[in-house]
């Protein structure tokens, strides 16, 4: 794979500032908020928990993009975290280190060599990965609050591209038998709306392989984007994304409850 084979929406300093701003907005939302609110979409988290995991996660792709790829990824317990003692802080830490860690993979710039879990070593892969770690968190915390989220349609299908070209390093400690696997079939997804994003994953004995473009699947998962993208992250059950989002599921039903079953990382 290339660079130009992942069809980036941005470019690496847009998406360092959207991290940034998707982070600001997480904070304002877990400020208001109890930090011991349950989050049911990330089952035995808390708010806190959700907050301190996303921070780390910033400062653990900081970390990966000045060490560069040599010596595999760093251990996120020898970073210096700087966590507050309370959790009434966590807001403000997140904000700040957010505001760090993008500051670092801005100025190593795109091409940089980072370790990563994608296929490229290169530190856009970080920038763009803060923003849909940290874009689906928000959410997470809005959900939790019941407050509806709002996620633009480029956001969305930048966020089904990354999903499908990730997923694979991002499983790599799981067992073959729990990752996406098949005999063949093939499920389409498609985003209708203001960005429109169509893809192909055809389930293998050893994966899935996956294009771009508009083909007939055994099964199919299309609607607003970002209702995809909530459905594709497992945010919503499946019977509540058709029912309240307005997705539809096309052909065999359990093609699509299979990949959901197994794609998760």
């Amino acid at each position: 794979m290339t660079v130009a084979d992942l069809q980036y929406a941005w470019d690496h300093a847009t998406y360092c500032g959207l991290f940034v701003a998707q982070a600001e907005r997480l904070a304002e939302v877990a400020a208001a908020a109890d930090p011991g609110t349950p989050v049911p979409s990330c089952p035995g988290w808390t708010l806190a928990k959700l907050v301190k995991h996303v921070g780390i996660a910033h400062a653990w792709a900081a970390a990966n993009t000045r060490q560069g790829s040599a010596g595999g990824p760093v251990n996120p317990k020898s970073l210096d975290l700087g966590l507050p003692d309370d959790p009434e802080g966590l807001p403000a830490w997140l904000s700040e280190g957010a505001e760090r860690s993008a500051r670092t993979i801005w100025e190593a710039g795109p091409d940089a060599d980072a370790w990563t879990f994608g296929p490229l070593p290169h530190a856009r892969f970080w920038a763009r990965r803060m923003l849909h770690e940290t874009l689906m968190h928000r959410v997470d915390a809005e959900l939790a609050l019941g407050i509806e989220p709002d996620v633009s349609a480029e956001a969305a299908v930048d966020g089904i591209d990354e999903l499908l070209t990730i997923l694979p390093g991002g499983q790599s400690g799981r067992p073959d038998a729990e990752k996406p696997h098949g005999q063949g079939e093939t499920l389409h997804i498609h985003t209708s709306g203001g960005v429109r994003g169509e893809w192909t994953v055809t389930l293998t004995p050893e994966g899935y392989t996956w294009e771009r473009g508009h083909a007939k699947g055994d099964a199919a998962l299309r609607g607003d984007g970002f209702a995809v993208l909530e459905a594709l992250y497992r945010r919503v059950p499946l019977d509540r994304a058709v029912a309240e989002r307005g997705v539809e599921v096309l052909g065999d039903r359990a093609v699509l409850e299979g990949w959901l079953a197994r794609s998760a990382f």
